[in-house]
């Protein structure tokens, strides 16, 4: 591969840069095997949309396994809703499958259009949605994976948590099979407010209404981005006929929602973190991150939020993680750990990874370095 395309490989969106020993880009199952079985350090990749530099190799040693050309689609069971996919399966292509037979994954995060699922099986990937549907594990009725020494299992439920969430550091993921749900017809509210104490009353409020499936927050500055009004917004989603954006107006809503990571990196604001806080804490989360000018949206049906840094605010983080930690909070809530976050994960839950890592790993060979 010439270096070009090789420096492609070195960087994911969270834009910190590694180095790359080589990249392999296999067509099937078996030509996985080999190349996990002939190279000690294995850095498995499907889009390169994480934000924490999760697939990111490092000091040269690393091979990248690039999984984006398995792409079967294979085994749909309409009347059981399940489908088997291969990693590298687009989200966008498989909803599109399975949408012409009335079916959806649940699961649609924002990168959607290129989001692969052995990625999201990886990430153990959300969406506005959680509240309602979970994380992708929630829809995984078994993967294939391919151990340290090239051989290929399959985990069902109870082991999945072996793999799923633990981003790429245990196996590689060749293939899932994943539960699917009637296709909804959805709609949608735009709620505006002045001031965080009325966002914060109405998500209480909006909590408790079943009907409800995405409460999504937008501060003043991103929503005047996205064209909006500059005071704070709510995107309300429901499974019924309740809200009042419909049809084609609630479909280029949620194509705007999707516009917000071009926005806010466009803006300069390079680094994008998540973190998981009560919404009874986010007033107090809000009062600092106004104080410097941090824009910041997120899924406030479950706390999950992300600030967006430009590279001046960047020092900044440290001190947000340890205002999070503080106020009860978490440090990771959608977009992983990889090499950005390692240093904020807390002493027990290192404990517990490693174990993992050394039980399903005991030759260390995927994705060194990352999560632990």
């Amino acid at each position: 591969m010439n270096n070009n395309l090789m420096k492609a490989y070195e960087t994911d969106a969270s834009r910190f840069k590694g180095k790359a020993l080589d990249v392999v880009l296999p067509t099937t199952i078996s030509e996985v095997m080999r190349v996990v079985t002939s190279n000690n350090r294995i850095v498995p990749r499907g889009a390169g949309t994480g934000l924490a530099g999760g697939v990111v190799p490092q000091n040269g040693l690393d091979v990248v396994l690039d999984l984006s050309k398995l792409i079967g689609i294979r085994n749909f069971d309409k009347d059981r809703m399940t489908v088997e996919v291969e990693a590298g399966v687009i989200l966008d292509d498989l909803q599109s499958f399975v949408g012409k037979n009335g079916l959806e994954f649940p699961v649609n995060p924002m990168s959607h259009s290129v989001a692969t699922i052995g990625g999201m099986v990886a990430t153990d990937a959300l969406d506005g949605r959680v509240a309602k549907y979970g994380k992708t594990s929630h829809w995984v009725k078994w993967i294939e994976i391919i151990d340290c020494n090239g051989i290929l299992h399959r985990k069902g439920a109870t082991e999945l948590s072996d793999y799923a969430g633990m981003e790429g550091t245990t196996g590689v993921i060749v293939k899932v099979c994943l539960k699917l749900l009637p296709k909804k017809r959805r709609t949608a509210s735009l709620v505006k407010a002045d001031s965080i104490e009325k966002i914060v009353s109405v998500v209480r409020n909006l909590k408790r209404d079943v009907g409800v499936s995405m409460i999504d927050f937008l501060d003043r500055r991103i929503s005047e981005g996205l064209g909006l009004e500059p005071v704070y917004h709510l995107i309300v989603e429901y499974e019924d006929d309740c809200g009042l954006i419909k049809g084609e107006d609630y479909e280029k809503l949620l194509e705007l929602k999707d516009k917000i990571y071009s926005f806010v990196v466009g803006e300069g604001y390079i680094r994008i973190e998540d973190f998981k806080v009560l919404i009874d804490r986010f007033d107090k989360l809000m009062v600092w991150f106004e104080k410097n000018s941090i824009p910041i949206f997120g899924h406030l049906s479950v706390g999950i939020l992300h600030p967006c840094f430009n590279h001046d605010q960047e020092s900044l983080i440290p001190e947000m993680m340890k205002l999070v930690k503080r106020l009860g909070g978490r440090i990771n809530g959608e977009y992983g750990i990889g090499i950005l976050k390692r240093g904020f994960v807390e002493i027990n839950d290192q404990k517990i990874l490693r174990n993992v890592k050394k039980r399903c790993d005991p030759l260390n060979k995927f994705n060194v370095g990352k999560v632990i």
